[in-house]
């Protein structure tokens, strides 16, 4: 037996006399001899699983099932697991007066998490003397909005004298088509 207790295990050699069955048609045999449940499982082409290490007053777990198919099918939906990809929102900062060249840098960043699937957040904040230009600000936020277009759509705006925000999500356009 393996000496990872959360594991479960075939039993190849016996060290408890009866446990707790649940056979290959899922009826559960609350008290049955483990060699009558070995041959119970040799006559169905099985294995004999245990879920759990049988403890003092405990039988333990035992299934008939194909060990090599449910640790396939266990470790498939493991995987599955850490693939899934929960939307995020991520924030890309931007100044006013940005060189154009920062903004594509900043761009590509922002495909990529479109790509993904994630939600990009733009922030432009105006500080001192750059309130007094917002509409120069508004412009600029304007122009780096238009060039995501082929990678994603304007979801939301929001504006006040100190602070623009713009959500950008992934494009359906692409897929209508």
């Amino acid at each position: 037996m393996k000496s990872n207790s959360s594991e479960p295990f075939v039993i190849s050699h016996v060290t408890f006399r009866n446990t707790r069955l649940v056979d290959h048609t899922n009826q559960y045999h609350p008290d049955i001899d483990v060699f009558k449940a070995k041959k119970m499982a040799e006559e169905n082409g099985l294995d004999l699983v245990c879920f759990n290490r049988p403890e003092r007053n405990n039988l333990a777990l035992c299934k008939l099932i194909d060990y090599g198919k449910w640790k396939y099918s266990n470790e498939k939906s493991k995987k599955k697991q850490q693939k899934s990809h929960k939307k995020t929102t991520k924030e890309i900062r931007f100044s006013p007066v940005i060189s154009d060249h920062d903004v594509e840098h900043k761009l590509k960043q922002v495909f990529e998490f479109l790509d993904d699937g994630d939600d990009v957040l733009f922030f432009m904040r105006l500080k001192g003397r750059q309130r007094h230009h917002f509409d120069y600000a508004e412009e600029r936020m304007n122009q780096i909005v238009s060039m995501c277009e082929e990678h994603g759509k304007e979801v939301s705006r929001k504006k006040n004298p100190s602070l623009i925000t713009v959500r950008i999500s992934k494009s359906t356009q692409k897929e209508e088509k």
